[in-house]
């Protein structure tokens, strides 16, 4: 067995829920009329609605429904700008007001304003799915308004698009409340204008939560996992503190210390890796199993290296170290690479130094990579790439 490992490193409260648009009028405006509406309105399958009792046709022409809008006109616009049936059958169902919105007035000028913004074809459609407040809940200088906010932290509409189809709910949080102070709290933590760019275009959902939370999120990066806010890690700890609620978050520890691992040992690996908090048990398990029982490793060396716990068993790890191995039978190697150096390389980088140069003389070499290592790692390691 290859000896890879140096010894020498070396109650439960819930995340704040995702703020949302909120209309009080929802769930109370026309809801049982709306529901006998679509039992008997012949565009959409009846599977929408589920009252047994309501079979007969419903008379809607006296209400202030019909009077202000045919709602068979919403449903027809809604088609018209790409929307699938099951699309606008769950779109009614969930939000039974957009009956109510009158075509010209109320729902044509939003669109308009996403389609200036260049929202089209199929990001059109995905933001109406993903967002019908957008269309009953905000007046279209509201929507207008937020576009050219994110616009001016992007850098450009394209960015917009970007972020928009990350995290859906970010055209509909509030500007005032959540969206513009959580950009000022992580500002006030000394992250910088580009740093934000990049963190609202990759990891939009996180600037979602109630600004209570965010902040409550960046103290314990400090607090607990112990990043000072001047390092580039901090905000790899941030996104980790915002996406776990405080019962996961102690639940994470917990699980590591059920493996061995002990408080200071978490502290490095926090301070260094701080993403491998969100591993699964699964995963932890499947880590510790090869690095730790089979290659020796220590906790504190995997501490201190705790991205080999992330990497792809089956793609990534057994490949690399059947290489190793066959490299070490055929005595190739003057000197045996540490695991975080095999491991960590890019894959270019590994073929050009394990397995390219030998391709021709040793063609098992580039089979042991090419097939996982299947043939060259021995049953019980196999096994763990497919766990």
């Amino acid at each position: 067995m290859l000896n890879l490992c140096s010894n020498g490193v070396r109650g439960s409260t819930r995340p704040r829920t995702l703020v949302r648009p909120h209309s009080a009028s929802t769930a109370t405006i026309a809801s049982d009329l709306s529901e006998r509406y679509l039992v008997n309105n012949p565009a959409l399958s009846r599977g929408v609605a589920s009252t047994p009792t309501l079979t007969t046709k419903v008379l809607v022409c006296r209400s202030s429904l019909e009077k202000k809008n045919n709602p068979n006109s919403t449903i027809d616009f809604l088609k018209e700008i790409g929307l699938g049936d099951s699309q606008v059958e769950k779109m009614v169902k969930s939000h039974p007001s957009l009956l109510r919105c009158r075509v010209e007035k109320t729902l044509i000028p939003k669109i308009r304003v996403l389609q200036d913004f260049g929202f089209c074809g199929s990001e059109l459609i995905y933001v109406i799915d993903s967002n019908p407040f957008l269309l009953k809940d905000f007046s279209r200088n509201r929507l207008l308004a937020k576009l050219e906010f994110l616009k001016s932290i992007l850098g450009s509409a394209e960015n917009v698009l970007k972020a928009v189809k990350r995290g859906k709910y970010l055209l509909c949080v509030a500007l005032t409340h959540t969206l513009q102070p959580n950009l000022e709290l992580l500002k006030s933590y000394g992250i910088s204008d580009e740093r934000l760019q990049k963190i609202l275009l990759r990891h939009p959902r996180e600037l979602c939560f109630s600004p209570k939370w965010v902040q409550e999120s960046l103290d314990r990066v400090e607090q607990v996992l112990g990043i000072p806010r001047q390092s580039a890690m901090f905000v790899y700890g941030f996104l980790v503190t915002v996406s776990l609620s405080k019962k996961n978050f102690k639940l994470k520890f917990e699980m590591f210390k059920r493996y061995g691992w002990s408080e200071s040992d978490l502290l490095v690996m926090a301070k260094r890796s701080p993403y491998c908090l969100t591993l699964s048990e699964a995963k932890l398990k499947t880590g510790m199993d090869f690095f730790v029982n089979k290659l020796g490793c220590e906790i504190g060396y995997l501490a201190a290296r705790a991205t080999l716990l992330t990497y792809s068993m089956e793609e990534r790890i057994l490949p690399r170290y059947a290489v190793l191995q066959v490299l070490q039978e055929r005595k190739l190697m003057k000197k045996i690479p540490s695991i975080d150096t095999v491991m960590n390389v890019n894959k270019s980088r590994f073929l050009n130094k394990y397995v390219l140069p030998f391709k021709d003389n040793l063609p098992e070499l580039y089979e042991a990579y090419a097939y996982g290592g299947k043939k060259f790692v021995d049953s019980s390691v196999q096994e763990l790439g497919k766990q």
